[in-house]
């Protein structure tokens, strides 16, 4: 993987002012002054694919961001972490679902309340993140291969016996189920690629503009039989 840091910073407009100054240009008019946008670092780099029955494949990608220090996020990291960016949805997904338990609702009934439920759950998760990092840590693994799942079963069976704890039973807790995590680790993922393609439209037909002129409602129809069986000869044509 080749990763380049493009020198010059780009400045993006927003939808509204890309969309005017859009139609300045169709009309062959002047843009008067520089779009309002964020200022944002651009890299570009490509990807070496190597499949195991075809021939390698190069890519090209371009990469906006708006991390522009290049010490603090170097461009090779950025462009490593860029094909893991689709495990934001395994996030989501532990937090509505594993966490949360499926078929459970917020059971308060006002705004206030549901903002500190949302408050309490959203400080669990980061709680349970913590002890998952710490584990790979521990252990010397990549946090990916730290169950979640099983994160959340061990902390709800080893938090009720923690009510009256002191600092060294907690501690002992603690390591034992770093322990228990690192015994059960997940297979270390696996490097996939996903074609990018255009996805087709769902409804093939054309679609009706409002000027089109539309067929008249009253038509006829003319009906002709070519064949007749037990040798009847074929009715008359109708016309209706």
């Amino acid at each position: 993987m080749n990763a380049d840091l493009n020198s010059a910073n780009l400045e993006g407009a927003p939808p509204a002012e890309s969309q005017r100054l859009g139609n300045v240009r169709f009309h062959g008019r002047t843009p008067t002054g520089l779009p309002e946008g964020h200022l944002v670092r651009i890299i570009d780099y490509t990807v070496t694919i190597r499949p195991q029955d075809r021939p390698a494949k190069v890519e090209k990608f371009r990469l906006a961001t708006s991390l522009l220090d290049h010490r603090h996020a170097p461009a090779r990291q950025l462009a490593q972490l860029y094909h893991q960016r689709w495990e934001i949805e395994n996030g989501f997904a532990e937090l509505k679902n594993r966490l949360r338990g499926a078929g459970f609702i917020l059971r308060s009934k006002t705004p206030e309340l549901i903002c500190q439920e949302i408050y309490a759950l959203l400080t669990v998760y980061q709680a349970l993140c913590a002890l998952k990092v710490h584990a790979a840590e521990q252990g010397e693994v990549d946090p990916d291969r730290i169950s979640f799942t099983t994160t959340v079963q061990l902390a709800r069976l080893t938090t009720a016996g923690q009510t009256a704890a002191n600092p060294q039973t907690l501690c002992a807790t603690r390591r034992e189920v770093v322990q228990e995590l690192l015994n059960d680790l997940l297979p270390p993922r696996r490097n996939r690629r996903c074609q990018r393609l255009k996805k087709p439209p769902r409804n093939t037909f054309e679609a009706k503009r409002r000027d089109e002129p539309r067929p008249p409602s009253h038509v006829s129809y003319s009906l002709k039989v070519t064949w007749s069986p037990r040798g009847k000869p074929a009715p008359p044509a109708k016309t209706r």
